[in-house]
This record gives structure tokens, C-alpha cells and sequence, in this order.
């Protein structure tokens, strides 16, 4: 089905008479061993060298079959060599201007071109009086939102844009709102309520705006030190306070709209630009720590589509109508496109004694069966129970001993009843007090924990562990004793966290008269409280591997194999046929190095756990699989492909699969893009912008068959805002695109935690995350006890 939609693209409609002339840098990097890792790091590091170096673009294209970095005409260039970043690297410059042939681009210099103009616009962006730049193609005003004085943030509206080349006669600017949240007060004020020793723990590694004159900028915080106008740093060999300086040679000091300087105020320490060798020093009164977009703060630069689109034209309006390249002025429609959408169905799911659901079967005379197909999902669960009805492993919940007995009784009343409604071959639970003796330190806790749950033979079985009640110390007990207890018990029993807080808010003493003794729901608490335990009971299923439904049909894939990189672990998911099974498995891989995120995998390690598994659920007898596709979250850095080619020669040589017969994919998801589109759909008889109806899809076929972006969020479900894609990425294969595009939808309607809702990522490498997400972190037992012991009074265990 195709419908009319509104998407967030200008035209830039002189692009023609542009001219984009360039110089060519060929780069050459040695050591590591072909460490495609290291070679992509070491390439990207002298890309950003030659930006810095030419005060410029600096565009990765192919020429003659040999990649190059494109860098503007007029740049003075030189051959250099840059050593051991990681790697050396060599630039040598080729001879001669080159130009882009606007009558006849081919697709690599319609992207050069695309990248020239963007880097030319961001830099004039970048020097506009009203906007400050907040990276990745970010740029924000710097008067903040007007909201109400309670708030102790400030919101910095603005937006994204990217430039997008559909043709050599569509090139669009592809722009999006943007907002940043900063502390309402300067670091100074903030530093000024906490002791010292904390400063430092305050700022270190974390970002913080810099208010500098007219330039703005994000920096990483390092610590703080003696007052502005004590602490001396060295320029040009002379000695000066931090505060002369500011106010003598930096930028402050020729700015238009200045910070008013606190000479008492501390030193800031810090780092700017990518480069964290060097430290800079600056004033703690010109700085802003920058924060994330809490719950209650996203709330306000929520934007449904009709504010979000009009929105979005007043910047277009503003900013992009006085933008020139090479001294032409650019000429931008200041309206939206408008542009064609297909939509993918909603797919028919299938639950227990093989009951299907089909969303567009009425469940009523009233109203379009969609409108209750969110709701319906969540129904049939307790309707017809779960799908998968393998036994269950001993259950027992875990409570704390600050809490009575009764409490527990009560909890554990709930939860079986809950449970035997969506699993009635559940076998129950078994209730423990847990002690809290050693608290206010986690790791000692976590200690006498462990030592029970030995003690009482309950390794190999599921726990639903009750965290205490907030003891006045800002909840910092409880998220080291839940991310402890999470990471040291992973390999050992099945952990699922619940918060006696938020159990309290519900169950309370003396609600049913007839038992003044005993915890019950009051009446005015029940709707929210059955929520709560629905949210409960469907994550502790997911820990014990029970799906509550799987699809009605089969994918056009056989399997798909979900990989995922968390820091210390790498996670794979393994969906077959229709998902009635499903197998998840986990590896330990290296730690991040310096201040990388390990994303990359080696193709081993992915090749001997697909060999492994298919070898164990695939049988010589049974039909072969005739596709397989691996579904990578983030990037993936060629070591899938390789990985799926030497476990398809393996498994073939087991006579499990027929590789010649088989067709492979591998196709990158992400939940952000770098290219910020927003679809919006336009009821001609309301006269207002909707988002588009889950499933909506807009395919790049015109510039790149490779690229795809899904809406899996808008109706029937209700979602406030506006609808924000998945990005799909083509990488290799030779798959159906467009039938993986509708595989990977279909897989994203797949939510086990929240039945009624959507969810942003397709169930492979959604389940990844929800299932190490809580082991991905430093935070073990022996580093929870080397934080704790700075707690007063602590005894280190």
C-alpha cells in the first residue's frame, strides 16, 4: 500500500550551477597487521587531521578504482607522515585539481559533492552569532527554551541536517529539530554546595558546554583547581593567571556577548576537540555541565508532527536561506517534500493451543479491528497463555529482611497469580529473606547473598530479588547492589529485579478489612498496579527463555542471527522460521580499548558460535535452510561476512546445510541515523500532519539500493511525538532487500517486555540488549568493593 506523505527535505534547486573543484590525498597506513579494526581508526584519525589541516572538507571518495580523501582546491598541501596514531600513517598528495562533472555525475561524485557542500554550510553554521555547535551536525541557539523556574535546566532548542543527493538534479538539505539540556547553573555555583572532595568525581570524563565569548562548545570535563585569577599557566613562555588570560588573549576577551568572569570562581580542567592529551584551563564560571534527556526534561521538546514540521521550516527559513558555496548563494525551498510511502502490514501472531490472532480481524461491530490490535496482543497472552510450554526451572523470590514477612507473602501471592495466568504449567515460588546486616555496603551484601543462595542449592534456578527501600542515600546502595548481583550472578541463576520502593507504592497494610494484617492493593491502585506486574511478569519470562507468542507465518528468511557488541560482551540471537524457537547465547570478548567501545567482533568468534549453534538445532534429515541473514546492531566491520562464509563451508562439510543453495545477507540496523529523516502523513480533511502508520518505509532506490528507514511506531499504536525510523543498511548478500526490509519490520512487532506497545528494534537484537545490558558494565564485585571503600567507616571485605 503507497500513501502520500511529508518528509523533512528541502530542494536545493541551483545545485547545478555549483561548481565542486578538489585535490586529492592518497593515505597510507602500516602495522597492526591488517587489523581492519585499527586500519578503519587510523584511517578516520587522518581524515579529521586533513579537516583540521586545511580548514576544511576532507571527503572520502574513489578514484580509478583506488580510495582517496578529496580536500578543497585551494588547499597547501604537502606529503607528511603521522606517526603512531595508532599507526604511522603516510599522506601524499596527488597532482593536479580535479572538478565534478555536474552534467554526468556518477554516484561517488554525486556523494563528494553532497559532502563538499555540507562541510562548506556547517562551517558557516558553525560561525553564526545566534547558533553554537553541538557536534555531529547539531546546532543549537544559544537562548534556551522559556520554561517554568523550577526547572534547573536549560534546553537549547536547534537542529541536525544533513545533505542528501537523491539524483544529480535532487539534492536536498534533510533537516530535523535538535535539543541539548545543560545546567541552569555554571559549574562554579554548583561546585560551591559540594565538598571538595567531590569536585573532582563531579567533573571528571564528563561533558559540559563552554560559554567562551561568543564561541560555544562542547568540552570533557577533568577536575578543578585553585581560583582563576591564582592558577598560572605558561603562554609564549610567560607565566599569567587563568583569568588575565581570559581576559587579555582568549577569545572572551574580543567577544561581542560575554559571561560575566568570577575571578574566586575554580579552575576549570579540561579537554576539547577530540584530543585528550591535552588539558586545558579555563573558568569554572563559563561552564555548563550538559545533561541527558531525563524523562522529565524530554517532555518538553517533545514535538508532535504538525510542531515539528512547522518548526523545522522557521529554522530552514532563518538559517539556510543565506548560505552560499564557492560564492554562489544557494537557493533552498523553505516548504517540506512531498513524497510517496509504501507501507508494510501488520503481521498475525500466534499464541497458545495455537490460537492466531490477525490484526485485521474484528474483535467487535464497532470500530477498525486496528484500533485494538495493541491492546488485543497483551489480551490474548492471559487469554489463551504463553507459547512456549517447556517446564519452568524452580523459581524463588529473594527479600530483604528490613522488610516483613507478610510483605513477602503478599508479593509472592501476586506473583504466582500472575504468572499461572499466562503460564498455568508455572510451578511457584519459594519465598527467603535475604540479610541486609552488612549494608550500607553492596558489596557486602551481595557477599552473604551469594553465600546463600550456595548454601540453599539454588544455582541453575530463577530469582526475582526484591532490591531494599531507598535508604536516603540518592538510591546509590541499590544500583550498586543491582548491578553487582546482576553481573556476578549472570552464569549462575536467573536474576530479575524489582524495587520494594515501587512494590510499597502499591501494596499496603490493612487495605482489605477483612485482613487488617495482611499487605493487599487498594481499590484506586489495582489498574496501575496489574500494569506493573504485567511489565514483571513478561521480563521474567523473557530471563527464563519462555516467548509468550511467536509469528503465524514464517519470514521470508529462514533465520536470522542478531549480533551485538556490549562492551565486555558480545550477544547472539538466533530467531528460526516463525520464532516458535528462539536461542540466545553470550560470549566474554575483550575490553575496550582507550576510549573506544569494543563494537567490533572477530569473525571467529562469530563464526564458531553460528557453526555451533545451527550444529545443534539443525538436522541431516530435516529440510536445509535456504537463507540466512545476519542482522548487526551499529556497524559492522566486515568480520560478519567473513564469519558467515567460513560457518556456512563448516556446516556444510556436517551435511547440515547445503551452502551453494544458500543465500546470506548482512544488513546493519540502527535506532539513530546520521541522516535525520522525519515522514509525517497529511489528512487532507483535518488539515493536520500525522505520523505515518507503523510500517511506513521510505527506500533510497534512486541513489543507493542499500538503504532503508522503517516507522514501526505510529497507528495503530499511540506514541507521543514524532515517529522516529530505524535505519536499515544493505552491507552484503545477496537477499532480497526489500524482503528483509519487511523481515526486520515484522521483527520489531515482536515485543515480549510490553506486548501493547512497539518497540524500536527488531526482536534479535532487541533481546540482546534487554538480556546483557545489565552485565555490560565494569561494575563486579571487586570493583564495587574498591568504590566502597571511600564510604566512612567502610570495612573492606
Amino acid at each position: 500500500m503507497m500513501s502520500p506523505n511529508i518528509i523533512n527535505w528541502f530542494k536545493i534547486t541551483n545545485w547545478q550551477k555549483l561548481r565542486f573543484q578538489y585535490r586529492l590525498i592518497d593515505i597510507s597506513v602500516q602495522g597492526a597487521d591488517g587489523d581492519a579494526k585499527w586500519q578503519y581508526r587510523a584511517f578516520n584519525h587522518a581524515v579529521t587531521h586533513l579537516v583540521y589541516a586545511t580548514k576544511g572538507p576532507a571527503v572520502v571518495t574513489v578514484h580509478n578504482g583506488k580510495k582517496y580523501v578529496a580536500v578543497k582546491a585551494d588547499a597547501k598541501l604537502r606529503g607528511e607522515i603521522i606517526p603512531g596514531s595508532p599507526l604511522n600513517i603516510t599522506l601524499t598528495p596527488l597532482e593536479g585539481i580535479f572538478e565534478v562533472n555536474n552534467a554526468n555525475m556518477d554516484s561517488a561524485q554525486l556523494e563528494l559533492a553532497a559532502r563538499f557542500l555540507e562541510s562548506a554550510v556547517d562551517w558557516q553554521l558553525n560561525h553564526h552569532p545566534q547558533l553554537w555547535d553541538g557536534g555531529a551536525g547539531n546546532f543549537l541557539k544559544k537562548t534556551p527554551m522559556h520554561l517554568s523556574g523550577d526547572i534547573e535546566t536549560d534546553i537549547y532548542p536547534g537542529f541536525k541536517f544533513r545533505v542528501l543527493a537523491q539524483d544529480k538534479d535532487n539534492v536536498f538539505f534533510c533537516i530535523d529539530l535538535a535539543h541539548r539540556y545543560a545546567d541552569r547553573k555554571t559549574l562554579d555555583q554548583v561546585l560551591a554546595n559540594l565538598p571538595k572532595e567531590k569536585h573532582s568525581e563531579y567533573i571528571a570524563n564528563r561533558n559540559f558546554l563552554y560559554l567562551n565569548g561568543d564561541n560555544w562548545y562542547t568540552v570533557k570535563g577533568k577536575s578543578a583547581g585553585a581560583s582563576i585569577n591564582q592558577h598560572q599557566i605558561s603562554v609564549r613562555g610567560k607565566n599569567m593567571s587563568v583569568l588575565r588570560y581570559i581576559q587579555e588573549e582568549g577569545k572572551y576577551s574580543s567577544a561581542t556577548r560575554r559571561v560575566p568572569l568570577r575571578p574566586q570562581c575554580p579552575t576549570f580542567f579540561h579537554t576539547s576537540g577530540g584530543n585528550s592529551e591535552r588539558v586545558l584551563s579555563g573558568a569554572s564560571c563559563l561552564a555548563k555541565r550538559i545533561r541527558f534527556a531525563e524523562d522529565e526534561l524530554h517532555r518538553h521538546s517533545i514535538n508532535e508532527p504538525n510542531k515539528r514540521f512547522t518548526r523545522v521550516e522557521a529554522f530552514v527559513q532563518s538559517f539556510f536561506q543565506s548560505l552560499d558555496f564557492n560564492g554562489v548563494r544557494l537557493q533552498v525551498d523553505r516548504k517540506s517534500q512531498s513524497k510517496p510511502c509504501y507501507t508494510f502490514p501488520l503481521p498475525a501472531l500466534k499464541y497458545g493451543k495455537g490460537i492466531i490472532l490477525d490484526p485485521l480481524q474484528a474483535a467487535s461491530s464497532y470500530g477498525h479491528p486496528l484500533d485494538n490490535f495493541p491492546k488485543r496482543r497483551r489480551e490474548f497472552i492471559y487469554k489463551h497463555g504463553i507459547i512456549n510450554q517447556h517446564a519452568f526451572t524452580p523459581a524463588h523470590i529473594l527479600l530483604p529482611d528490613t522488610l516483613p514477612l507478610n510483605f513477602g507473602q503478599a508479593v509472592k501471592y501476586h506473583f504466582e497469580k500472575g504468572m499461572k495466568q499466562i503460564a498455568s504449567h508455572f510451578p511457584g515460588c519459594s519465598l527467603h529473606h535475604y540479610s541486609m546486616r552488612s549494608s550500607p555496603y553492596a558489596h557486602m551484601v551481595f557477599a552473604e547473598l551469594k553465600q546463600y543462595i550456595e548454601k540453599h542449592n539454588m544455582n541453575g534456578t530463577s530469582i526475582l530479588l526484591v532490591l531494599p527501600e531507598n535508604n536516603g542515600d540518592g538510591g546509590r546502595f541499590n544500583r550498586a547492589f543491582h548491578q553487582v548481583a546482576k553481573k556476578e550472578l549472570f552464569n549462575v541463576v536467573k536474576v530479575k529485579c524489582i524495587s520494594a520502593d515501587k512494590l510499597k507504592g502499591f501494596l499496603k497494610l490493612g487495605a482489605d478489612v477483612r485482613q487488617p494484617l495482611h499487605y493487599s492493593v487498594p481499590y484506586n491502585l489495582e489498574r496501575p498496579f496489574r500494569s506493573y506486574l504485567s511489565n514483571t511478569l513478561f521480563e521474567f519470562l523473557i530471563i527464563n527463555r519462555k516467548w509468550p507468542f511467536a509469528l503465524a507465518q514464517p519470514l521470508h528468511n529462514d533465520i536470522y542471527i542478531g549480533v551485538d557488541a556490549h562492551d565486555f560482551y558480545a550477544g547472539f540471537c538466533f530467531f528460526f522460521g516463525n520464532g516458535e524457537k528462539i536461542v540466545f547465547e553470550i560470549d566474554q570478548v575483550a575490553k575496550a580499548v582507550g576510549t573506544y567501545r569494543n563494537e567490533k567482533i572477530s569473525h571467529r568468534v562469530i563464526s564458531d558460535k553460528i557453526r555451533d549453534v545451527l550444529a545443534r538445532h539443525l538436522r541431516v534429515c530435516q529440510d536445509k535452510p535456504r537463507s540466512i541473514v545476519i542482522l548487526r546492531d551499529g556497524i559492522s566491520y566486515g568480520e560478519e561476512e567473513k564469519a558467515l562464509q567460513t560457518a556456512l563451508w563448516e556446516l556444510d562439510n556436517m551435511n547440515l546445510i547445503d551452502s551453494a543453495n544458500v543465500q546470506t545477507g548482512v544488513i546493519n540496523v540502527a535506532k539513530t541515523s546520521a541522516v535525520p529523516i522525519r515522514v509525517a502523513t497529511y489528512n487532507e480533511r483535518q488539515r493536520s500532519l500525522y505520523n505515518p502508520d507503523c510500517g511506513t518505509y521510505l527506500y533510497l532506490e534512486e541513489t543507493n539500493k542499500r538503504d532503508a528507514f522503517i516507522f514501526n511506531t505510529g497507528y495503530p499504536y499511540t506514541v507521543p511525538g514524532s515517529s522516529q525510523p530505524l535505519h536499515a543498511s544493505y552491507v552484503c548478500g545477496n537477499i532480497d532487500f526489500k524482503q528483509a526490509l519487511q523481515d526486520i519490520f515484522t521483527l520489531t512487532q515482536i515485543t515480549f517486555s510490553s506486548p501493547d506497545r512497539p518497540t524500536s528494534l527488531p526482536l534479535p537484537l532487541k533481546l540482546i540488549d534487554t538480556l546483557i545490558r545489565d552485565v555490560a558494565h565494569e561494575n563486579d564485585l571487586a570493583t564495587t568493593r574498591q568504590k566502597e571503600s571511600t564510604i566512612p567507616h567502610a570495612h573492606v571485605a
